[in-house]
């Protein structure tokens, strides 16, 4: 079996319970750090990778596949709290336990900068498991930066739609358009003389 993906593969191994399957597809898939950023992931759920070995994962990867690491939802994913992914290194089949929220951090680094996931080793917890480099503060440093970062994008964006707006004529006046006469205005009434007052009369007929 060859598994062939645009995005980091998430593969199902454990077929025991499809509800625990879709939590863990939910947890990979949300948003984090306020919903700057998230695990893009496609989830593969094919039987055919039941139990499937990290030797058999790997050797079933495309060669020319356009992602560093593998992302493995086992049976450990799917029956433990803390939903620990197994992450695997393609070139050098490095492993690690990954918590969902923290994916996103381990994919940056080995997609967009080129580390190699044992580099991340040292930073593993002593329950195990990679909740980000420096731990969650660590990971709270690097959102708050990302968020930093797409404040001011969205502060540049909207100045120029500001001055972009500015720079737009509003529809000439009547008076202007060519071909056109300017308005008259209305004709006012015509103003009645005042009637001169009669003399009081002071005697009869």
């Amino acid at each position: 079996m060859l598994i062939e993906t645009d995005l980091t593969p998430l593969l199902r191994t454990d077929f025991g319970d499809d509800e625990a399957w879709q939590a863990v597809r939910a947890a990979v898939a949300a948003p984090v750090g306020g919903g700057l950023t998230r695990a893009d992931t496609e989830p593969v759920d094919d039987r055919r990778l039941a139990d499937f070995a990290s030797e058999q994962i790997v050797a079933s990867i495309a060669p020319e596949a356009p992602y560093a690491v593998v992302v493995v939802a086992d049976r450990r994913t799917m029956t433990e709290a803390a939903m620990p992914l197994l992450v695997i290194d393609v070139a050098d089949r490095t492993e690690l336990r990954c918590v969902p929220e923290a994916l996103w951090a381990l994919l940056t680094d080995t997609g967009v900068r080129g580390m190699q996931l044992a580099e991340f080793l040292a930073a593993v917890g002593s329950d195990g498991l990679f909740r980000g480099v420096g731990g969650p503060h660590g990971l709270e440093r690097r959102l708050a930066a990302l968020a930093e970062l797409r404040g001011a994008a969205a502060a540049h964006l909207g100045a120029a739609q500001a001055a972009h707006r500015a720079e737009i004529p509003g529809p000439p006046s009547a008076a202007t358009v060519p071909g056109r006469p300017a308005p008259q205005a209305a004709p006012s009434a015509p103003s009645v003389p005042a009637r001169p007052l009669l003399p009081p009369t002071t005697g009869g007929r």
